[in-house]
């Protein structure tokens, strides 16, 4: 009787904290509704040749109580703790504190005469209304201040102008404008448009910290188009440019490292995770010591006999010729253990580029061209495409016959493809899933990975009688004796699911696999280190196009190239059998990896045409936007963070 008068005051006192949960919000739904709100926020933003940006921004903000006070923060601190991306602290910006100005209008959009209204501002050491010194919030950033002398009255608009000097980060391979216009303000905003118009076109563009966003990249601007921005979002954007648009860049603002790839993967994650709620759980392990200690016994024989990696006979730190002649992706599914990576995609077309299957067609393009529109070419000479490997003939089907038009494909065509509709999209992602799935199987064929593996697991599993065993005993021990073993059931289910999980996880390389690896692991090295090497002496340029191959599956072929400018000079290049290094000094920039970067591009810009498109035909078909933008190649807006620079907000007193 006593427990159930317990857990009737139990659920009596939850009910009570639920209507008042319930009252809570109800009130603070209410007292929102007639605070401050921002009706609307609109920014235009340039950005010239040395990285600055001159910003102008309109606020429309209704205030239905009396108020006569606001300040607009603005941050321009581009560096922050939290970003998991390489930053440099020599990489700063500043408020350019001679071009700023602030301009108040009534609802009707009549300007405020001077003696209604006053400014200050903190970088000119101002007073508030009860003559304070005007003092920004945060380090990095300067407040404007308006006093409105009779009170805001109703709806009023905010423009300012003003100018930060150092905003856009300038890479080797990219540069890259990463912000936060703004990060707090009073209520939410119902709508806001941002403009950021640019040297030439963008490269790419992603828009952060809200969900109800598109991204639309037009011929040399960027639009973000938002609804209903909660309070506690953030309006965030990064977009990624050509390093040739900004000469003037401050040598501060100069990073001597690629970034492109990193920072695309990076958003390309954000871009998968968004709005996804991520769940860890933490398993907490106990249990009987004697129990724990033979499961973790028979775990480490199993690692021992079946999961250790052989040792290899060869433990040297370099490999300087190719451990082996199959391709770069069958290398690949060696190397990086069953997986098939994008890299892998543009290492074919290279491999199949020298061995002259495709021909690169420079035809009609200029030298200075930033994106010259190369094409891929069949050989009439190698027709008989049936002495490659099935994912070899699906590259040529992939993009010669799918993309172009049976013999020859450029890379624009490349780009465009899946763009152009939603059954195109479709067709690009069947035939990347047929890739990774043709060289999967062709590196299954190799016997890279040890064989009759399953049959030994099943032996392993009969140890999971152990635990179940232990808590089967403990059940008719303490149920009689109504004992709590809620420990016992927690410890015992946890080793039980680790155990499983683990041996079903149980693989590893055959041996002449594992040998293969550590050939390829030295060769790896090898090619990051050849640079320092003074008795090495240097192969013809037919063959670093075959070592360039397997560099790019690698990840490692920016690092390879930039050693090779230095070994090479451009009249070595220019030999007979050169199929794609030679380029690199006939077009813009004279980069020895300017064919390889081209084709990155083309991939890249490719595959985010496929998930634009694909994500602007099932927006369309529900009628809501859910997350991603239909325009260009664009990001899209979306949860996460870029971690930009700048940040500040609108407050309100």
């Amino acid at each position: 009787m006593t427990k159930l008068n317990l857990n009737k005051k139990t659920i009596i006192v939850f009910f009570l904290i639920a209507i008042a949960a319930i009252a809570i919000y109800g009130l603070s739904r209410i007292a929102n509704s007639i605070q401050v709100s921002v009706k609307s926020m609109d920014a235009e933003i340039t950005i010239d040749g040395a990285g600055n940006m001159t910003i102008r921004e309109e606020w429309v903000v209704r205030f239905p109580t009396r108020k006569s006070v606001t300040f607009r923060d603005i941050g321009y601190g581009k560096y922050d703790p939290d970003d998991p991306l390489y930053q440099d602290l020599g990489d700063t910006a500043s408020f350019d504190k001679e071009n700023v100005s602030v301009k108040v209008y009534d609802k009707s959009r009549r300007e405020l005469r001077a003696d209604e209204y006053r400014v200050g501002y903190s970088f000119r050491n101002d007073f508030d209304e009860y003559g304070q010194r005007i003092v920004p919030p945060k380090a990095n950033m300067e407040t404007i201040f308006v006093h409105v002398y009779n009170g805001m009255k109703d709806e009023m608009v905010f423009v300012y102008n003003y100018r930060i000097l150092g905003a856009v980060t300038l890479y080797r391979d990219i540069a890259e404008l990463n912000w936060k216009l703004v990060e707090y303000f009073p209520m939410k905003i119902a709508r806001s448009t941002v403009i950021v118009n640019l040297p030439s076109e963008a490269v790419l563009a992603w828009g952060h910290g809200l969900s109800n966003g598109t991204v639309h990249l037009e011929e040399k601007s960027v639009r973000f188009e938002m609804k209903n921005i909660a309070k506690d979002d953030l309006v965030e954007f990064r977009i990624l440019m050509e390093p040739e648009d900004f000469p003037d860049v401050a040598e501060k603002n100069y990073i001597s490292m690629n970034m492109l790839n990193t920072i695309t993967d990076y958003e390309n994650k954000l871009a998968v995770e968004t709005n996804r709620r991520i769940k860890v759980a933490m398993v907490l392990f106990y249990g009987t010591f004697v129990m724990t200690a033979l499961m973790a016994f028979l775990m480490i024989t199993a690692y021992i006999k079946y999961d250790k990696e052989h040792e290899p006979k060869f433990t040297g730190k370099y490999y300087r010729e190719l451990p082996a002649e199959y391709s770069p992706a069958e290398m690949s599914y060696l190397y990086y253990f069953r997986k098939i990576n994008a890299e892998d995609v543009t290492a074919t077309i290279l491999d199949l580029v020298r061995r002259q299957y495709l021909l690169l067609d420079v035809a009609g393009e200029k030298v200075t061209a930033k994106k010259p529109d190369f094409k891929l070419t069949l050989n009439p000479q190698k027709s008989d495409l049936t002495e490659l490997l099935p994912h070899e003939r699906h590259v040529v089907e992939w993009f010669v016959k799918t993309c172009g038009n049976g013999q020859e494909v450029s890379f624009k065509d490349i780009e465009n493809y899946p763009k152009k509709n939603y059954n195109n999209a479709q067709t690009f992602s069947r035939m990347s899933r047929t890739f990774v799935r043709l060289a999967k199987d062709a590196g299954k064929k190799r016997d890279f990975f040890e064989v009759g593996l399953d049959r030994k697991k099943q032996r392993l599993y009969v140890a999971l009688l152990i635990p179940a065993a232990y808590l089967f005993i403990s059940f008719l021990i303490a149920v009689p004796l109504n004992l709590s073993i809620s420990f016992t059931v927690v410890t015992a289910l946890v080793i039980m699911v680790i155990y499983g999980i683990y041996v079903a996880s149980i693989d590893r390389r055959s041996i002449a696999g594992n040998e293969d690896f550590a050939k390829w692991k030295a060769f790896r090295q090898f090619m990051l280190d050849f640079g320092r090497m003074k008795d090495y002496p240097m192969p013809g340029v037919v063959i670093w196009e075959h070592y360039l191959v397997y560099a790019t599956s690698l990840k490692i072929a920016d690092q390879v190239m930039n050693q090779l400018k230095v070994k090479l000079a451009p009249e070595e290049l220019d030999v007979p059998n050169a199929t794609f290094m030679h380029l690199g000094y006939r077009y813009y920039g004279f980069n020895l990896g300017y064919v390889l970067g081209r084709i990155n591009t083309s991939l890249l810009t490719a595959r985010t045409n496929m998930n634009t498109t694909i994500v602007a035909h099932h927006t369309k078909k529900v009628g809501a936007f859910t997350g991603g933008s239909g325009f260009g190649r664009g990001g899209g807006f979306g949860g996460g963070r870029s971690f930009g620079g700048g940040g500040g907000g609108f407050r309100v007193r």
